[in-house]
């Protein structure tokens, strides 16, 4: 199976926070999957990095096109960091266009990128490299077990475990979020999904278990996909 798995920021802020363990782990699951025979692509967000970095920049009068270029320069430090967790199995440096992607995973390398171009979430860049490669699955890790109906902090609130893409983007458009707390997915990056209908199962990333779970089928987290999956 080909996957492509988005660790999202969250992740990072945890190696910042308490040390490289859970990198370590994640790259240990990453590699299992890749020994099973998995064709793995990975993209890195930013988290907390990127947004204090981009924070810093606007405060000295940055322009949006740069505080864009920051936060893709960060989420490629966060690479190079799974990128010497993964060691020689990794394709050695995170590649900045989608051709020179592909061309690297034609490789037979884990290859991990960050952001791409300005005004591209990671999610969107996921979903293009999920395209580009023909992935049968990506897979989000987020700070949520995945989609509620409505944020999660409210009384009440329950995962969704299948949402179709449709579903998805009315409650995105209810629904707003702050970067690193509710994370659901970006819109750009649903439509590109859709149009290529690949399913997308948006898992918790406080355990990197979750990844193999999700790659085995297993009803975890929130499932978006067409009306027919």
């Amino acid at each position: 199976m080909k996957v492509t798995l988005l660790i999202g920021g969250y992740v990072f802020d945890e190696v910042v926070q308490k040390g490289k363990m859970i990198l370590d782990m994640y790259a240990k699951t990453i590699l299992e999957a890749d020994k099973r025979g998995h064709e793995i692509a990975v993209v890195a967000g930013g988290g907390k990095l990127a947004r204090n970095y981009i924070n810093l920049a606007k405060s000295l009068g940055a322009s949006k096109s740069i505080l864009d270029d920051v936060g893709i320069l960060c989420t490629r430090v966060n690479a190079y960091l799974l990128i010497s967790a993964l060691g020689d199995r990794a394709y050695p440096y995170p590649p900045i266009t989608y051709r020179d992607y592909v061309s690297a995973f034609l490789t037979g390398k884990i290859v991990v990128c960050g952001g791409m171009n300005p005004g591209q979430s990671t999610d969107a860049v996921a979903a293009l490299i999920s395209e580009y490669i023909g992935s049968d699955l990506m897979i989000k890790t987020t700070s949520t077990d995945g989609i509620y109906d409505k944020h999660p902090s409210e009384k009440g609130a329950k995962l969704i475990p299948r949402i179709t893409y449709s579903q998805a983007r009315r409650i995105i458009a209810e629904y707003s979020y702050d970067p690193g707390t509710y994370q659901l997915i970006d819109p750009i990056a649903l439509k590109i999904l859709e149009r290529s209908n690949i399913p997308c199962r948006i898992v918790h990333g406080k355990d990197p278990k979750n990844i193999l779970k999700a790659i085995n089928g297993q009803d975890i987290g929130t499932l978006v996909c067409g009306e027919l999956c």
